[in-house]
């Protein structure tokens, strides 16, 4: 009797492990490093070592709480209005118009490996600022640099979990998926963009915290506007994707940054 070893095969189409998993995994490991790094702090209390990190952790989860709790009642405020409702209307338009056509005209493989890949390093380099700012902080006793870069990490975690709570809610498709028609509740992860959500929620923090530096600022704004829009001809987001990341990720930055 033959016995018939077992094949297995993998697909090409179907990478073993998503970015987003990365990104995931890279966040994790970069609160890792600094924390074992600034674990050498003498005191208990101090916000650098484990118990210290922990707390505050602590602290900036149950303070986005609060403010998720508050989003009922803020979204219909007037002066939340003036800015809600272009970007609603602005995000309709491009659902019904833009999008299609838009994602029509990216033909050239080449670029959407470049866009696609300064996407990455663009998130890495926010990740990795705000990493060096909290360990720098610690290191050096600037308590400010410290919580900004606490609170940039923060802030993107944040934002990423609201993005992908949303993707799962709107389930649309990417637009390489099928014949491109970004399909809502079709089996996709495409709506809102989480790179442009992560990347504003940095920026945001940055700006907030320092609004009197308008080279560190606009820096920051400048890499995530970059990062966020090199995901249309990365063929990764459509233009709606893009807009509604970025003002998700705008949101939560400027909020735990003024708290």
């Amino acid at each position: 009797m033959k016995c018939c070893k077992p094949s297995f095969s993998i697909s090409k189409r179907t990478p073993l492990t998503s970015f987003s998993q990365v990104k995931g995994i890279l966040l994790i490991w970069i609160l890792l490093v600094t924390t074992s790094v600034t674990a050498h702090a003498e005191t208990a209390d101090n916000p650098c070592n484990v118990s210290g990190f922990a707390h505050q952790t602590w602290n900036e989860t149950t303070q986005f709480g609060h403010g998720l709790k508050a989003v009922p009642r803020a979204v219909i405020r007037p002066r939340s209005l003036i800015w809600e409702l272009p970007i609603l209307a602005a995000t309709g338009v491009m659902i019904a118009k833009v999008d299609r056509p838009a994602d029509r005209r990216i033909q050239s493989r080449s670029l959407q490996q470049t866009a696609s890949l300064w996407s990455n390093v663009g998130l890495g380099m926010e990740l990795g600022s705000g990493a060096l700012g909290y360990g720098v902080g610690c290191g050096h006793h600037h308590s400010y640099l410290r919580d900004t870069g606490f609170k940039a990490l923060a802030a993107m975690g944040a934002a990423g979990t609201v993005d992908l709570g949303l993707k799962l809610a709107f389930d649309r498709e990417f637009p390489t998926t099928g014949n491109g028609a970004g399909k809502f509740w079709s089996g996709g992860r495409s709506f809102p963009s989480g790179h442009a959500a992560t990347s504003f929620a940095f920026a945001a923090v940055v700006a907030h915290r320092y609004p009197h530096n308008r080279w560190l600022k606009w820096s920051a704004y400048a890499l995530a506007t970059g990062v966020s829009l090199s995901r249309y001809p990365a063929k990764k987001h459509f233009p709606s994707d893009i807009l509604m990341g970025a003002t998700l990720g705008y949101v939560t930055g400027a909020y735990l940054g003024d708290h």
